[in-house]
């Protein structure tokens, strides 16, 4: 008999909720927010193998907290961007936390090189990259918060819902700067990645979870919303590891 072929763009309301389900008991007894992450996009990526090319995970840490490695890799990026007077210990980064691809180099978050940690250190700086400052946009997270010098940096999502990322075609998706939202131009055309989603939601100390799903498929928005459900489950589950500060195990 041939391989049965279970998509994104087919999935079920029902076939979810067994998604779901297989998800949480995965999740059970996780050391840290990273194993969990990890378990979660590669649980995805597994998953829906036929339509999915990358899913990633992150979550937005102080930068005082983040492992030596990150922190290098941050202050890097913020000191090529002219940013480093700008970076101080509670800036929240948008940190890799888990990531499994087509490529068994993104199966793993220590072998990233270009994705590590995205310092949200002022307006300027995150809305000068297309991709973070929509998907935080559409989380419902108001940039001006980046700029309060006081570090009391408060993530809500509107309504007090998760919220959900949507680039309807990564190939020619532009923000109002004419920009390309998605700007890995080669990444998109060699991997032929057409819809990208996201879904987010935050914990109840304010900490920013989102998965980034890259797909060959079209999906329309109501799918995106309908699998962005998936996000409670991995928040459901760690919420204890995130309270107890249990981020990375190195």
């Amino acid at each position: 008999m041939p391989k049965s072929v279970e998509t994104l763009l087919h999935v079920t309301r029902e076939r979810l909720d067994r998604v779901e389900a297989d998800i949480r008991a995965s999740l059970s007894d996780a050391a840290a927010l990273e194993h969990a992450a990890q378990t979660f996009a590669q649980q995805i990526y597994e998953t829906f193998v036929d339509s999915t090319v990358l899913v990633r995970v992150y979550a937005t840490v102080p930068f005082e907290r983040l492992p030596v490695a990150q922190q290098k890799f941050v202050t890097d990026l913020a000191s090529s961007k002219n940013a480093l007077a700008r970076l101080v210990a509670h800036t929240p980064v948008l940190s890799l936390v888990g990531t499994c691809g087509v490529d068994p180099s993104w199966c793993d978050r220590h072998h990233s090189k270009g994705h590590v940690g995205i310092p949200l250190i002022d307006t300027q700086f995150v809305e000068a990259i297309p991709m973070v400052a929509r998907l935080l946009h559409e989380l419902g997270v108001d940039p001006l918060w980046f700029d309060d010098p006081t570090g009391s940096f408060v993530r809500r999502l509107i309504g007090g819902f998760n919220g959900v990322f949507y680039v309807s075609d990564a190939a020619t998706s532009k923000d109002a700067k004419g920009r390309h939202v998605i700007p890995a131009r080669d990444f998109v055309a060699e991997h032929r990645v057409s819809t990208v989603f996201g879904m987010g939601g935050s914990y109840l100390d304010g900490t920013l979870v989102a998965c980034i799903v890259f797909t060959r498929e079209d999906i329309p928005r109501a799918q995106a919303e309908q699998l962005a459900t998936l996000i409670s489950t991995l928040k459901t589950a760690t919420a204890t590891l995130v309270r107890s500060g249990r981020i990375f195990v190195d």
